[in-house]
């Protein structure tokens, strides 16, 4: 799915954003094939949903996400 979900920047500024994440595992698709994972993320504020087919990727969208929302760094609370 190539359709990047907005960033609310056309909005009023929040403080807030909340995103629901989808993991699903997926079998194989032939015997003896190891199980893959099904990636989703769906902003609950526009309730656009976004697929992906592994973290990395997602990773590079939340990164990009930020950016264009005008976050200059993402913070881990450990």
């Amino acid at each position: 799915m190539q359709a990047q979900m907005s960033s609310t920047s056309d909005q009023p500024s929040r403080r807030y954003h909340f995103f629901i994440l989808g993991l699903s595992r997926q079998p194989g698709n032939r015997p003896g094939e190891p199980e893959s994972w099904r990636i989703s993320l769906e902003n609950s504020q526009t309730a656009e949903r976004k697929g992906f087919t592994d973290l990395a990727e997602l990773y590079g969208f939340l990164s990009a996400w930020l950016e264009g929302s005008g976050q200059v760094t993402a913070r881990h609370d450990d």
